[in-house]
């Protein structure tokens, strides 16, 4: 775990990320990490949950050194739920989510703050949309257009229970790099450095 902290300290601006992860317990270690360390560097944290709640989130944040109240207070934490931000209406929009990003990113802005972003990703599942999810997590691309960082929390149970487990490598390349955290051990890989063996050894799934 040593070597993923290692790398949440290093993440810049316009990083977009991809985690793996197969308990709720190895997710929280990461993204609350994750999240308070953006908070400490002076951005606003927005967290888009499926699986959680805000009282959660809070809590989690709060174990992480954050002082969540005078944060929630003015704004620099938000947790909206997935059906406000990715699936509106019963539609996954690209475009339309991209542009929720660019307008957070110019509200912190205004603030001189930047913006750290994480998103569960499980809805998509269970919602038969991952075609959708596809297209956005492409639309953001490798290196992020918008001003931000991001981390993209998949959820291992729900993608192999979904029979997903071939959109593994293409979501991978989605991203500029994967954290992998799963009962056969921990890895940060590159898109370009990764082969499908890696990751069926690593999961013990076939993709």
């Amino acid at each position: 775990m040593r070597q993923v902290h290692e790398f949440l300290e290093g993440i810049d601006t316009t990083d977009h990320i991809l985690l793996f992860y197969d308990t709720q317990e190895s997710k929280h270690k990461i993204l609350y990490r994750y999240l308070a360390e953006g908070l400490k560097q002076g951005k606003g944290i927005v967290y888009v949950h499926t699986e959680e709640s805000p009282e959660s989130i809070h809590a989690g944040l709060a174990r992480h050194g954050i002082d969540v109240e005078p944060n929630l207070a003015s704004g620099n934490i938000l947790t909206p739920r997935y059906a406000e931000f990715y699936i509106v209406d019963g539609e996954a929009e690209a475009l339309r989510i991209l542009n929720r990003w660019h307008g957070l990113s110019r509200r912190f802005q205004s603030k001189g703050l930047g913006l750290r972003v994480a998103g569960e990703t499980s809805c998509f599942f269970r919602e038969g949309m991952v075609r959708d999810l596809l297209r956005y997590e492409y639309a953001l691309k490798r290196v992020l257009t918008v001003p931000m960082d991001a981390m993209c929390a998949y959820n291992l149970k729900a993608i192999v229970e979904t029979g997903y487990t071939d959109m593994i490598m293409p979501l991978v390349r989605a991203h500029g790099k994967a954290i992998f955290i799963a009962e056969g051990g921990t890895m940060i890989l590159e898109p370009e450095n990764v082969e499908d063996t890696d990751i069926e050894r690593l999961l013990d799934i076939k993709i």
